[in-house]
């Protein structure tokens, strides 16, 4: 457990720690951002749109930004975001790692069932409480995890899943 998560008041003073081996190897941690390679993730969600990738060096992961869609409450309680797509299946993203962009949050954490688009969950992780729609997300995928249209192996490509 780390301190923002004890005290989530923190997270708009210090980022959270990174796992230093499941992103890209020059990525680091804003309160409201990740920079990987000297590239806002935020930053190219707007100018891209979502869900949009940036990808790394072959072997290197490659870090999907996707945006929240829907929120709900099922009705024994969970917590579930709907998110735009971007991820190709069975998986290989690292949903431990997944970051809110583009604001802190000063909010506790909950356990939230992350779904993707036909509402098929993908991962349980503790997220901030006021993540809603419209937020973006960004979370850290091996390379053959992300949709053709956002390959691997270039320094920045995204696009829309095909």
């Amino acid at each position: 457990m780390t301190l923002t998560a004890i005290l989530p008041t923190l997270r708009a003073s210090i980022p959270d720690p990174l796992a230093a081996g499941a992103w890209p190897a020059d990525t680091r941690a804003t309160t409201t951002d990740l920079v990987v390679d000297g590239m806002s993730l935020h930053c190219l969600a707007l100018l891209c749109g979502t869900p949009c990738a940036h990808t790394a060096d072959a072997g290197e992961p490659a870090v999907v930004v996707t945006a929240v869609v829907d929120t709900t409450t099922t009705h024994d309680g969970r917590r579930l975001l709907v998110l735009d797509d971007g991820l190709a299946r069975p998986g290989g993203a690292t949903w431990s790692e997944l970051r809110l962009l583009g604001r802190a949050s000063v909010a506790r954490l909950v356990p939230t069932v992350v779904c993707d688009p036909d509402k098929v969950p993908l991962a349980e992780v503790p997220l901030p409480a006021d993540i809603g729609a419209a937020d973006l997300l960004g979370v850290p995928c091996a390379g053959a995890a992300v949709r053709a249209g956002a390959r691997a192996g270039s320094s920045v490509r995204t696009g829309r899943p095909s």
